[in-house]
């Protein structure tokens, strides 16, 4: 498998750019059309394997052809995004998605590229991490400057050194930890003293986690998702995965959760080509049919919480069927079968439905958390 680029530096992501420009201006000053390729996001160039997850294999090239208007317009914005980047990696400035789209807003430039939602922008950046390759990986766009707002969070005692040059501990950074870098790759890690780290679609279930102090009594990291998460949390998941920290991923019952866990496991189809954002040992911890629905279901006095399924959620589990991280994975596929069958979903939230006082309900987490993790070997103090 492809990995991801660690040891890239800003002088390679200029040379690079340079090279890209520099090869358009002299094809014109030749008076020839130019033509860029790249290998797009196609099952063609994509496979699944399920020790990897997604993986980039670059059988079939696209083109942008100078003769076609369209595609002329693209090139000329492809130039320009790319003199914007080389101009903030010069300064050391970084950029956000929407910082980019509203270069694209100045008077001379609106007038030639006509880009008319953040859409366009978003995907000619894509472009770029397509057509800006080195030692045959994709240069993730974090690396020419673009970088998304830090969504997530993490508490746990591990100690590192972010970008800013500060040492801290991730449980000493705040009530909700540290909120993840935009560029985890490039933060130094100096010790690790939990022995799993639970990754919480639900902020506000993860924010109970940390009040109702587990992270110490058990001596596990507790990180908020926000829901799908991010490039920036998939690559922090992926760092503490490759320290051989267990990854535990507590989502809801729904066929949009399971694209959650799958996401964090595989990676998606759409960044196949930006390696270091799949963690293939991540273990999938709930809420599960069998919690509900079992013999000895550990939630199955909560049944009655269970909702009836949305149509969106119905065909959502249906698109699921053609999902190779899903339909490919026993245990996801199992889920995900039981989701049409059953067409009802539940909710993290249906802890609180136990009426239980906080103690007892910091022992039913627990007790869930570390019952779940020992399916798979996984010792837990509580």
């Amino acid at each position: 498998m492809t990995e991801r680029i660690h040891d890239v530096t800003n002088s390679e992501v200029i040379q690079l750019i340079d090279n890209v420009i520099d090869t358009i201006a002299d094809t014109i000053e030749e008076g020839m059309f130019p033509e860029i390729g790249y290998y797009g996001s196609s099952k063609k160039n994509v496979e699944y394997l399920a020790k990897t997850g997604y993986t980039p294999i670059d059988e079939k090239a696209s083109f942008l052809d100078g003769r076609k208007v369209k595609s002329a317009k693209t090139i000329a914005g492809l130039v320009y995004g790319l003199t914007r980047f080389r101009e903030h990696l010069d300064q050391g400035m970084s950029m956000s998605l929407r910082d980019f789209y509203y270069m694209h807003k100045v008077k001379e430039v609106q007038k030639i590229l006509k880009v008319d939602n953040q859409n366009e922008t978003n995907r000619l950046i894509n472009l770029c991490e397509r057509i800006l390759r080195l030692r045959g990986s994709s240069i993730p766009r974090e690396e020419f400057g673009v970088v998304s707002s830090p969504k997530g969070t993490f508490y746990g005692d591990v100690s590192l050194t972010d970008l800013s040059g500060k040492r801290l501990r991730c449980d000493y950074a705040g009530e909700y930890g540290w909120f993840i870098s935009s560029r985890p790759f490039d933060v130094k890690i100096h010790e690790i003293n939990i022995d799993a780290a639970v990754f919480v679609e639900k902020e506000a279930m993860a924010r109970n986690l940390i009040e109702l102090g587990l992270p110490e009594d058990m001596k596990i990291g507790v990180g908020a998702l926000f829901g799908q998460p991010g490039r920036n949390m998939r690559a922090w998941i992926k760092r503490l995965s490759d320290n051989e920290v267990p990854i535990l991923v507590l989502v809801d019952m729904s066929p949009w959760s399971l694209r959650i866990f799958s996401t964090i496991k595989s990676n998606s189809i759409e960044l196949a080509n930006i390696q270091g954002l799949a963690a293939p040992e991540s273990i999938f911890l709930g809420l599960t049919a069998d919690d509900f629905w079992s013999q000895d279901g550990i939630l199955q006095d909560i049944e009655h919480t269970l909702e009836d399924m949305s149509k969106s959620d119905i065909k959502c589990a249906k698109q699921n069927q053609n999902i190779p991280a899903i339909c490919e994975d026993p245990v996801l596929k199992k889920e995900n079968e039981t989701l049409l069958k059953k067409k009802r979903k539940g909710e993290l939230e249906a802890f609180k439905a136990f009426g239980l006082p906080i103690a007892e309900l910091r022992n039913t987490y627990m007790n869930y958390i570390a019952t779940k993790a020992s399916e798979y070997d996984i010792k837990l103090t509580y």
